[in-house]
């Protein structure tokens, strides 16, 4: 499927040690490019053409951010708004993005239970998640569901470990194309298809 854009954006990075093993082990691959926004751009001033290009160097682009208030952090909506554009992204002649895939990789404090009707968070998570799902649908691009640890700030070491070494899985069996995306598609979670495929993972 060849290459993998790994766009980050968290405010503060280093105290995420989950962000961080995940960003450790996708810089271990070679088909992985990674672009941190606030390393980047710390004054918000997005090179628009620079990350445009990124964009279509690359087949697969990951989102990866923790889910703050139900979202991302500024700087993540900053760069949707200012590289994903009309002409460019979609529209008439806007067909840069058409056919790549797209998903989340998110952290977040609820527990998945919680995502769902009666339950603190009332609406599962993909439902906050529908702004991207829309945004990759006007841009002809496929949207994956998103890949998720849950707790995220309850985890101890080794699971957070687990979960890093699980996401550097995925992203090399997407690179060789080891998986059906419509597949993917009807998943709630990327996670889901790591416990069926590679259950050794969870050991």
């Amino acid at each position: 499927m060849g290459k993998i854009l790994l766009v980050t954006a968290h405010p503060a990075l280093e105290k995420s040690r989950n962000n961080v093993r995940m960003l450790r082990v996708a810089n271990e691959l070679d088909k992985v490019t990674v672009r941190d926004l606030y390393e980047l751009y710390p004054r918000f001033h997005i090179n628009t053409k620079t990350e445009q290009h990124y964009l279509e160097e690359s087949d697969v682009i990951v989102l990866q951010h923790p889910f703050y208030w139900y979202s991302t952090p500024a700087l993540m909506k900053q760069y949707l708004d200012m590289v994903f554009t009309h002409g460019w992204a979609y529209g008439k002649e806007g067909n840069k993005l058409k056919g790549k895939i797209i998903f989340n990789s998110l952290t977040t404090s609820g527990t998945r239970e919680s995502y769902h009707a009666n339950e603190h968070n009332r609406y599962p998570l993909s439902s906050y998640l529908v702004p991207f799902n829309q945004l990759a649908h006007v841009c002809g691009m496929h949207y994956l569901p998103p890949y998720v640890l849950h707790e995220s700030g309850k985890a101890f070491a080794t699971e957070s470990i687990r979960h890093a070494k699980k996401f550097k899985a995925l992203l090399q069996m997407i690179v060789k194309d080891d998986c059906d995306i419509e597949k993917l598609k009807r998943l709630e979670y990327l996670n889901d298809f790591l416990e069926m495929e590679m259950p050794a993972l969870n050991q």
